[in-house]
């Protein structure tokens, strides 16, 4: 199924696997360095662990054990077939995991492209966004950028284009569906 032209978000299928940091301290560590500024250079890789089982209920193996939409992490299988777009755009940051070999991918296209009077937002008492309901994107900006992040939250999520959308379906990767969050209007 082709995606329509526009900005998705990612999420996380129910039923697969999801990839958690062995230490709770990593989970805003995460927050804090996954954020659009380049780590390759004096990256230390994050102890995870594969959770594959809740509430009794095997998880299915999944190309992008589930950490969040902020914090994709994918398999060898999702690296070799996404791993030009993904390099194109971000880094893939190497995981210390003694279950599979895993990578979580930090976006280092940091884009202005929401247009924040256009958007639906609810604010904070000091103007800074809570949550964003309904996201309106600048066209121009967004332009033949597959993947990104904004500046405008402090844990933004990471956006994806229709063509990233495509080539993932089309590689018959698993774990992960997509959420059209703004159709281009063109």
């Amino acid at each position: 199924m082709r995606a329509k032209a526009g900005i998705y978000t990612p999420l996380g299928l129910d039923g697969f696997e999801l990839c958690h940091p062995l230490s709770q301290d990593d989970f805003e560590r995460i927050n804090l360095e996954v954020n659009g500024t380049p780590r390759q250079s004096n990256w230390k890789p994050i102890p995870m662990r594969l959770v594959r089982s809740d509430k009794g209920q095997e998880l299915i193996e999944s190309d992008s054990p589930w950490l969040g939409a902020h914090a994709l992490i994918f398999r060898t299988t999702a690296v070799d077939s996404m791993g030009p777009i993904l390099r194109e755009h971000g880094e893939l940051l190497s995981l210390a995991c003694s279950e599979a070999k895993v990578w979580i991918y930090n976006p280092t296209q940091l884009v202005g492209a929401l247009d924040e009077a256009a958007s639906s937002i609810l604010r904070f008492n000091d103007g800074k966004i809570m949550l964003i309901q309904r996201y309106v994107f600048r066209a121009d900006v967004v332009r033949g950028i597959d993947i990104f992040k904004i500046p405008n939250l402090r844990v933004s999520p990471t956006f994806l284009s229709h063509r990233f959308v495509d080539r993932w379906n089309e590689s018959g990767l698993t774990g992960v569906e997509f959420k059209q969050v703004w159709a281009s209007p063109n």
